[in-house]
Protein backbone atom coordinates (compact mmCIF):
# COMPACT_ATOMS: atom_id res chain seq x y z
CA UNK A 1 0.00 0.00 0.00
CA UNK A 2 1.36 3.42 -0.97
CA UNK A 3 1.69 6.11 1.73
CA UNK A 4 -0.53 8.37 1.61
CA UNK A 5 1.76 12.01 2.14
CA UNK A 6 -0.81 14.20 0.73
CA UNK A 7 -3.98 12.94 2.98
CA UNK A 8 -6.07 16.11 3.85
CA UNK A 9 -4.76 18.24 0.78
CA UNK A 10 -7.01 18.55 -2.33
CA UNK A 11 -6.27 18.97 -6.29
CA UNK A 12 -8.55 19.69 -9.23
CA UNK A 13 -6.81 18.15 -12.59
CA UNK A 14 -8.02 18.31 -16.02
CA UNK A 15 -7.16 15.59 -18.17
CA UNK A 16 -7.99 14.60 -21.89
CA UNK A 17 -10.60 11.82 -22.20
CA UNK A 18 -8.22 9.45 -23.87
CA UNK A 19 -8.30 6.13 -23.15
CA UNK A 20 -9.18 6.13 -19.37
CA UNK A 21 -6.08 8.54 -18.47
CA UNK A 22 -8.49 11.06 -16.38
CA UNK A 23 -9.67 7.78 -14.28
CA UNK A 24 -5.54 6.58 -14.37
CA UNK A 25 -4.65 9.79 -12.58
CA UNK A 26 -7.65 10.05 -10.03
CA UNK A 27 -6.57 7.01 -9.03
CA UNK A 28 -2.84 7.76 -8.27
CA UNK A 29 -3.50 10.63 -6.57
CA UNK A 30 -5.94 9.31 -4.03
CA UNK A 31 -3.36 6.23 -3.82
CA UNK A 32 -1.20 9.37 -2.45
CA UNK A 33 -4.48 10.56 -0.16
CA UNK A 34 -5.62 13.55 -2.58
CA UNK A 35 -9.25 14.59 -2.10
CA UNK A 36 -9.43 14.71 -6.44
CA UNK A 37 -12.09 16.65 -8.60
CA UNK A 38 -11.62 15.70 -12.31
CA UNK A 39 -13.05 18.26 -14.67
CA UNK A 40 -15.41 15.81 -17.11
CA UNK A 41 -14.10 16.12 -20.68
CA UNK A 42 -16.07 13.39 -21.85
CA UNK A 43 -19.26 15.79 -22.66
CA UNK A 44 -19.50 14.85 -26.51
CA UNK A 45 -19.52 18.25 -29.03
CA UNK A 46 -20.28 18.59 -32.08
CA UNK A 47 -19.05 22.30 -33.72
CA UNK A 48 -22.10 22.07 -36.49
CA UNK A 49 -21.62 22.55 -40.09
CA UNK A 50 -21.20 27.09 -39.73
CA UNK A 51 -17.95 26.27 -37.71
CA UNK A 52 -16.66 23.17 -39.74
CA UNK A 53 -16.65 25.20 -42.56
CA UNK A 54 -15.05 27.92 -41.12
CA UNK A 55 -12.38 25.48 -39.10
CA UNK A 56 -11.46 24.72 -42.81
CA UNK A 57 -11.54 27.67 -44.29
CA UNK A 58 -8.92 29.16 -41.71
CA UNK A 59 -6.96 25.99 -41.62
CA UNK A 60 -6.38 26.06 -45.92
CA UNK A 61 -6.25 30.18 -46.39
CA UNK A 62 -4.96 31.47 -42.82
CA UNK A 63 -2.85 28.42 -41.55
CA UNK A 64 -4.83 28.79 -38.35
CA UNK A 65 -5.40 25.25 -36.98
CA UNK A 66 -6.93 26.23 -33.61
CA UNK A 67 -10.18 26.97 -34.83
CA UNK A 68 -12.28 23.71 -33.92
CA UNK A 69 -10.27 22.74 -30.90
CA UNK A 70 -11.23 26.31 -29.57
CA UNK A 71 -15.15 25.97 -30.16
CA UNK A 72 -15.07 22.39 -28.91
CA UNK A 73 -13.67 23.71 -25.37
CA UNK A 74 -15.85 26.40 -25.27
CA UNK A 75 -19.09 24.20 -25.95
CA UNK A 76 -17.90 21.70 -23.06
CA UNK A 77 -17.69 25.15 -20.52
CA UNK A 78 -20.90 24.94 -19.32
CA UNK A 79 -21.01 21.26 -17.76
CA UNK A 80 -17.57 22.02 -16.56
CA UNK A 81 -18.22 24.95 -14.81
CA UNK A 82 -20.88 23.25 -13.41
CA UNK A 83 -18.75 20.35 -11.69
CA UNK A 84 -16.87 23.58 -10.04
CA UNK A 85 -19.64 24.59 -8.54
CA UNK A 86 -21.65 21.61 -7.41
CA UNK A 87 -18.37 19.96 -6.14
CA UNK A 88 -18.15 20.31 -1.88
CA UNK A 89 -14.54 22.06 -1.67
CA UNK A 90 -14.62 26.04 -2.50
CA UNK A 91 -10.95 26.61 -2.49
CA UNK A 92 -8.00 23.44 -3.62
CA UNK A 93 -5.08 23.25 -2.51
CA UNK A 94 -3.50 22.62 -6.48
CA UNK A 95 -4.41 22.16 -10.08
CA UNK A 96 -2.99 20.11 -13.03
CA UNK A 97 -4.61 20.69 -16.38
CA UNK A 98 -3.05 18.16 -19.13
CA UNK A 99 -2.82 19.13 -22.20
CA UNK A 100 -4.33 22.78 -21.54
CA UNK A 101 -5.03 23.96 -25.24
CA UNK A 102 -7.88 21.22 -25.22
CA UNK A 103 -9.45 23.09 -22.18
CA UNK A 104 -11.03 26.61 -22.57
CA UNK A 105 -9.39 30.07 -21.24
CA UNK A 106 -12.77 30.93 -19.39
CA UNK A 107 -12.26 27.30 -17.56
CA UNK A 108 -8.85 27.32 -16.49
CA UNK A 109 -9.65 30.64 -15.17
CA UNK A 110 -12.32 29.37 -12.95
CA UNK A 111 -10.02 26.40 -11.83
CA UNK A 112 -7.30 29.30 -11.29
CA UNK A 113 -9.30 31.50 -9.04
CA UNK A 114 -9.78 28.37 -6.69
CA UNK A 115 -6.54 26.74 -6.53
CA UNK A 116 -3.74 28.15 -4.97
CA UNK A 117 -1.27 26.61 -7.24
CA UNK A 118 -2.18 25.55 -10.64
CA UNK A 119 -0.04 23.79 -13.25
CA UNK A 120 0.58 22.89 -16.69
CA UNK A 121 1.67 19.77 -18.71
CA UNK A 122 1.86 20.12 -22.75
CA UNK A 123 2.96 16.56 -23.78
CA UNK A 124 2.61 17.27 -27.07
CA UNK A 125 4.86 19.73 -29.27
CA UNK A 126 3.71 23.18 -28.45
CA UNK A 127 3.49 23.86 -32.78
CA UNK A 128 1.66 20.68 -33.72
CA UNK A 129 -1.13 22.56 -31.32
CA UNK A 130 -0.74 26.49 -31.22
CA UNK A 131 -3.46 27.39 -29.35
CA UNK A 132 -1.19 26.73 -25.98
CA UNK A 133 0.66 29.42 -26.92
CA UNK A 134 -2.24 31.57 -25.65
CA UNK A 135 -2.38 29.68 -22.32
CA UNK A 136 1.01 29.51 -21.09
CA UNK A 137 0.33 33.29 -18.74
CA UNK A 138 -2.39 31.68 -17.36
CA UNK A 139 -0.42 28.74 -15.13
CA UNK A 140 1.87 29.13 -12.29
CA UNK A 141 4.15 26.83 -13.73
CA UNK A 142 3.99 25.15 -17.28
CA UNK A 143 5.98 21.82 -18.39
CA UNK A 144 6.85 21.10 -22.30
CA UNK A 145 7.76 17.14 -22.81
CA UNK A 146 9.83 18.68 -26.13
CA UNK A 147 12.73 19.89 -24.68
CA UNK A 148 12.93 21.71 -27.98
CA UNK A 149 10.65 23.82 -26.85
CA UNK A 150 12.00 25.18 -24.07
CA UNK A 151 13.56 28.33 -26.12
CA UNK A 152 9.92 29.15 -27.57
CA UNK A 153 8.71 31.23 -23.78
CA UNK A 154 11.18 32.15 -20.90
CA UNK A 155 8.42 30.68 -18.74
CA UNK A 156 8.59 27.22 -19.91
CA UNK A 157 9.86 24.59 -17.47
CA UNK A 158 12.02 20.63 -18.78
CA UNK A 159 9.81 17.89 -17.84
CA UNK A 160 9.36 13.57 -18.94
CA UNK A 161 7.04 11.60 -18.79
CA UNK A 162 6.82 9.02 -15.41
CA UNK A 163 5.49 5.39 -14.36
CA UNK A 164 2.47 5.37 -12.48
CA UNK A 165 3.40 3.71 -9.24
CA UNK A 166 -0.12 2.57 -7.64
CA UNK A 167 0.19 -0.15 -9.73
CA UNK A 168 0.66 -3.82 -8.55
CA UNK A 169 2.59 -6.04 -10.39
CA UNK A 170 1.14 -9.11 -12.02
CA UNK A 171 2.32 -12.49 -12.81
CA UNK A 172 3.95 -12.63 -16.12
CA UNK A 173 1.90 -13.75 -19.14
CA UNK A 174 4.13 -12.39 -21.89
CA UNK A 175 7.53 -12.48 -23.28
CA UNK A 176 7.03 -9.36 -25.25
CA UNK A 177 4.01 -7.21 -25.24
CA UNK A 178 3.15 -3.80 -27.76
CA UNK A 179 0.34 -1.57 -28.06
CA UNK A 180 -0.25 1.68 -30.75
CA UNK A 181 -1.68 2.34 -33.13
CA UNK A 182 -1.01 2.05 -37.03
CA UNK A 183 1.33 4.54 -38.05
CA UNK A 184 2.88 3.92 -41.62
CA UNK A 185 6.39 4.58 -41.09
CA UNK A 186 7.15 2.15 -38.29
CA UNK A 187 4.74 -0.99 -39.16
CA UNK A 188 7.30 -2.36 -41.21
CA UNK A 189 9.80 -2.78 -38.39
CA UNK A 190 6.99 -4.16 -36.17
CA UNK A 191 6.23 -6.72 -38.60
CA UNK A 192 9.76 -7.56 -38.91
CA UNK A 193 10.60 -7.80 -34.80
CA UNK A 194 7.29 -9.86 -34.81
CA UNK A 195 8.44 -12.35 -37.11
CA UNK A 196 11.31 -12.37 -35.59
CA UNK A 197 9.91 -13.08 -32.23
CA UNK A 198 7.94 -15.73 -34.09
CA UNK A 199 10.83 -17.58 -34.78
CA UNK A 200 12.42 -17.32 -31.28
CA UNK A 201 9.01 -19.00 -29.94
CA UNK A 202 8.44 -16.33 -27.35
CA UNK A 203 5.14 -15.77 -26.47
CA UNK A 204 3.63 -12.34 -27.27
CA UNK A 205 1.12 -9.76 -27.35
CA UNK A 206 1.57 -7.80 -29.95
CA UNK A 207 -1.43 -5.28 -30.16
CA UNK A 208 -2.19 -3.00 -33.66
CA UNK A 209 -4.90 -0.46 -33.50
CA UNK A 210 -6.25 -0.19 -36.79
CA UNK A 211 -9.34 1.72 -37.76
CA UNK A 212 -9.66 0.66 -41.78
CA UNK A 213 -10.56 -2.74 -42.44
CA UNK A 214 -9.15 -2.92 -46.04
CA UNK A 215 -6.11 -1.73 -44.35
CA UNK A 216 -6.51 -4.69 -41.30
CA UNK A 217 -6.66 -7.65 -44.16
CA UNK A 218 -2.91 -6.71 -45.00
CA UNK A 219 -2.19 -8.43 -41.72
CA UNK A 220 -3.97 -11.21 -41.06
CA UNK A 221 -1.41 -13.73 -41.57
CA UNK A 222 0.91 -12.15 -39.82
CA UNK A 223 1.82 -12.76 -35.90
CA UNK A 224 0.24 -9.65 -34.70
CA UNK A 225 -3.55 -8.63 -33.31
CA UNK A 226 -5.90 -6.55 -34.67
CA UNK A 227 -8.07 -4.20 -32.00
CA UNK A 228 -10.82 -2.01 -33.23
CA UNK A 229 -10.42 0.49 -30.88
CA UNK A 230 -7.45 1.85 -28.63
CA UNK A 231 -7.05 -0.02 -25.17
CA UNK A 232 -7.63 1.79 -22.04
CA UNK A 233 -4.49 3.00 -20.10
CA UNK A 234 -4.64 0.71 -16.97
CA UNK A 235 -5.60 -2.30 -19.06
CA UNK A 236 -2.67 -1.50 -21.33
CA UNK A 237 -0.53 -1.18 -17.72
CA UNK A 238 -1.52 -4.18 -16.54
CA UNK A 239 -0.41 -6.23 -19.35
CA UNK A 240 3.01 -4.29 -19.44
CA UNK A 241 3.18 -5.33 -15.43
CA UNK A 242 2.62 -8.93 -16.77
CA UNK A 243 5.36 -9.06 -19.77
CA UNK A 244 9.02 -9.23 -19.72
CA UNK A 245 10.01 -7.19 -22.38
CA UNK A 246 7.98 -4.04 -23.61
CA UNK A 247 8.21 -2.42 -26.80
CA UNK A 248 7.98 0.74 -27.92
CA UNK A 249 8.18 2.94 -30.72
CA UNK A 250 9.35 6.84 -31.16
CA UNK A 251 7.02 9.45 -32.58
CA UNK A 252 9.00 11.39 -35.60
CA UNK A 253 6.73 14.84 -34.71
CA UNK A 254 8.11 14.87 -30.74
CA UNK A 255 11.67 14.54 -29.22
CA UNK A 256 11.51 12.91 -25.92
CA UNK A 257 10.55 9.84 -24.17
CA UNK A 258 7.15 7.82 -24.10
CA UNK A 259 5.56 6.45 -21.22
CA UNK A 260 6.68 3.10 -21.98
CA UNK A 261 10.24 3.64 -21.55
CA UNK A 262 9.44 5.25 -17.99
CA UNK A 263 6.82 1.85 -17.15
CA UNK A 264 9.96 -0.47 -18.30
CA UNK A 265 11.92 1.43 -15.31
CA UNK A 266 9.19 1.61 -12.44
CA UNK A 267 8.13 -2.26 -13.58
CA UNK A 268 11.76 -3.66 -13.51
CA UNK A 269 11.16 -4.72 -17.71
CA UNK A 270 13.41 -4.56 -20.87
CA UNK A 271 12.50 -2.52 -23.33
CA UNK A 272 12.95 -2.76 -27.35
CA UNK A 273 12.79 0.80 -29.04
CA UNK A 274 13.95 2.87 -31.66
CA UNK A 275 14.44 6.21 -30.22
CA UNK A 276 17.97 6.64 -29.38
CA UNK A 277 17.26 9.40 -26.82
CA UNK A 278 17.22 6.52 -24.18
CA UNK A 279 21.17 6.38 -24.42
CA UNK A 280 21.13 9.86 -22.77
CA UNK A 281 19.55 9.23 -19.63
CA UNK A 282 21.23 8.02 -16.07
CA UNK A 283 18.56 4.97 -16.62
CA UNK A 284 20.40 3.53 -19.37
CA UNK A 285 22.33 0.38 -19.33
CA UNK A 286 22.25 -1.78 -22.70
CA UNK A 287 21.10 -4.64 -21.10
CA UNK A 288 18.45 -3.34 -19.87
CA UNK A 289 17.80 -1.21 -23.56
CA UNK A 290 18.08 -2.62 -26.80
CA UNK A 291 18.25 0.50 -29.35
CA UNK A 292 17.27 -0.64 -33.14
CA UNK A 293 18.82 2.48 -35.57
CA UNK A 294 18.30 2.22 -39.18
CA UNK A 295 16.18 -0.67 -38.52
CA UNK A 296 18.60 -2.97 -37.57
CA UNK A 297 18.15 -5.67 -34.99
CA UNK A 298 21.54 -7.63 -35.45
CA UNK A 299 22.35 -8.66 -31.14
CA UNK A 300 18.57 -8.75 -30.61
CA UNK A 301 18.52 -12.34 -29.34
CA UNK A 302 22.14 -12.15 -27.42
CA UNK A 303 19.63 -9.26 -25.32
CA UNK A 304 16.93 -11.01 -24.86
CA UNK A 305 19.05 -13.45 -23.63
CA UNK A 306 20.63 -11.44 -21.09
CA UNK A 307 19.43 -11.30 -17.60
CA UNK A 308 17.63 -7.85 -16.48
CA UNK A 309 19.99 -5.58 -14.63
CA UNK A 310 18.61 -3.79 -11.36
CA UNK A 311 18.51 -0.43 -11.75
CA UNK A 312 19.28 1.70 -8.18
CA UNK A 313 16.68 2.67 -5.78
CA UNK A 314 16.72 6.60 -6.50
CA UNK A 315 16.80 6.04 -10.20
CA UNK A 316 13.20 4.09 -10.26
CA UNK A 317 11.99 6.18 -7.73
CA UNK A 318 13.49 10.06 -9.90
CA UNK A 319 10.87 8.80 -12.39
CA UNK A 320 7.19 7.66 -10.31
CA UNK A 321 4.42 9.56 -10.50
CA UNK A 322 4.78 10.81 -6.69
CA UNK A 323 8.49 12.54 -7.63
CA UNK A 324 7.10 13.71 -11.06
CA UNK A 325 3.99 15.46 -9.03
CA UNK A 326 6.08 16.85 -6.47
CA UNK A 327 8.08 18.65 -9.22
CA UNK A 328 5.12 19.97 -10.94
CA UNK A 329 2.95 21.03 -7.77
CA UNK A 330 6.34 22.90 -6.77
CA UNK A 331 7.06 20.84 -3.56
CA UNK A 332 10.10 18.96 -4.46
CA UNK A 333 12.57 21.67 -5.33
CA UNK A 334 14.42 20.15 -7.43
CA UNK A 335 13.75 17.06 -10.37
CA UNK A 336 16.99 16.10 -11.82
CA UNK A 337 15.85 15.15 -15.45
CA UNK A 338 17.82 16.88 -17.58
CA UNK A 339 19.76 14.74 -20.42
CA UNK A 340 23.10 14.22 -19.75
CA UNK A 341 25.81 16.25 -21.26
Amino acid sequence: MMKKEFSGKSIIIAVPDHFGLPERFKDNLEALGFNVLVIPDTVKVKIGILNTIIHAYKKIFLGDKTFKNRKKAERKLERQILTLNNYNLKSYDYALVIRPDLFSSELISEVKKRANLISAYQWDGLDRFPLVYERIDSFDRFFVFDVNDLEKNTRLLPLTNFYFDDIKLRDKKFDVYFVGTYMRNRIDLLIKLARKFQDMKLKTSINLNINSKEKAKKFVNEPITIIEKPMLFKDNIINVSQSDIILDFANDIHYGISMRTFEAIGYGKKLITNNPLVKKYDFYNSNNIFVIEDDNIDGLESFISTPYVDLPKEIIEKYSFTNWLKYVLDIHPYLPINLQS
